[in-house]
């Protein structure tokens, strides 16, 4: 089951899907209290993928006194076949609980119900989930458009700090008061982030494309599962999120198999293929008093290598960014982020 596991969760993601990332997913969670030993954790973890096998091999749990360097290993290093799907660590004399997971096992909201699990709390997300809406195009139709846009008008990016030759990403986060604010609102405060950014390094934004990834069950009682759908909107100048994202249909699954040729061209067209940038929003995050603060961290693919992240608990919204760092170093990438939380302030206080 081992290999059937980690086969399926590749297929997940796509052979067609940009071959350049590792599809690792994270949640670093700032917890009220020490996290549970990690003989604890790892029992609680191996039930779960005996109750889920398509979580994989069971790991070890790390522990380390440098959570921000196992962040950077557990976001860039490929999760290989035959090897776990799922990693966790926790921080040596912090309330620090770090869970990564390929892509293709968890989605968001998986992510967050195995964080309950290995804490042992029931978890919820006020995430409603779009249900069983429609894809409206094949993956053939798609993918032909996809090529086109590739070709002729790739999506905008956001433009790079820098060039050097550099592996993995960056990260930063902001905590902020509660902010009652939807995936629509997250997009919106996206694209003004990265105008602004654009003009301050004296580029224009045009042909902006969001993606967004949503689940399609409610957050009411989540299971460590991948179902979630990934949307693709194209956003012109003044366009209104929330209506573009009501209107649009999902982006077709992956195929089963994909061939060689597609796999190539692929890699030959990473760089004009994807979207402008990635937001995903968690939502408002129920988990007692167990959690005080949680940081998601999306996978960053596409032209522009950003994603976008928001997870509310408690009284807390954090907000924040994961950039490709060999166009983005630390500092970079927080200014990034600040531009994404002024906007994201701008968007919450509109009426």
């Amino acid at each position: 089951m081992t290999r059937l596991a980690s086969d399926h969760a590749h297929r997940v993601v796509g052979l067609y899907g940009d071959p350049t990332v590792s599809w690792s997913i994270l949640l670093e969670a700032d917890l009220a209290a020490a996290p549970p030993e990690p003989e604890k954790l790892r029992a609680r973890l191996a039930a779960a993928i005996q109750q889920y096998p398509h979580l994989g091999l069971l790991p070890e749990i790390e522990v380390t006194a440098d959570l921000p360097a196992v962040r950077d290993r557990f976001a860039s290093v490929p999760y290989e076949r035959t090897e776990p799907l799922v990693r966790v660590a926790v921080r040596t004399g912090e309330p620090t609980l770090l869970v990564a997971a390929h892509h293709g096992a968890l989605d968001g909201l998986g992510l967050l119900a195995l964080l309950g699990i290995l804490l042992d709390v029931p978890v919820s997300s006020a995430a409603r989930g779009i249900g069983e809406r429609p894809g409206g195009r094949s993956f053939a139709v798609s993918a032909l458009q996809r090529l086109a846009e590739a070709l002729f008008a790739p999506p905008g990016r956001i433009s790079p700090d820098r060039a050097v030759a550099a592996a993995g990403d960056v990260f930063a986060a902001r905590r902020e008061p509660r902010l009652r604010l939807g995936a629509a609102g997250f997009v919106a405060a996206a694209v003004r982030a990265t105008e602004r950014w654009n003009r301050a390094h004296g580029a224009r934004t045009a042909r902006v494309v969001a993606a967004v990834g949503a689940s399609r069950r409610s957050g009411a009682a989540p299971e460590p599962v991948h179902d979630s759908a990934f949307f693709r909107l194209r956003l012109g100048r003044g366009a209104d999120a929330a209506a573009v994202l009501a209107a649009q249909a999902p982006e077709p699954d992956f195929p089963v198999r994909s061939s060689r040729l597609a796999r190539l061209g692929t890699r030959l067209l990473a760089s004009r293929l994807g979207s402008t940038f990635l937001v995903s929003n968690l939502g408002l995050v129920s988990t007692g008093d167990t959690v005080r603060s949680l940081a998601f961290y999306p996978a960053a693919s596409g032209r522009s290598g950003v994603a976008f992240g928001a997870a509310t608990t408690g009284g807390t919204t954090t907000v924040t960014v994961r950039a490709r760092r060999k166009d983005f170093d630390a500092p970079a990438a927080a200014r990034l982020l600040d531009e994404f939380r002024d906007a994201v302030r701008g968007q919450a206080a509109r009426p």
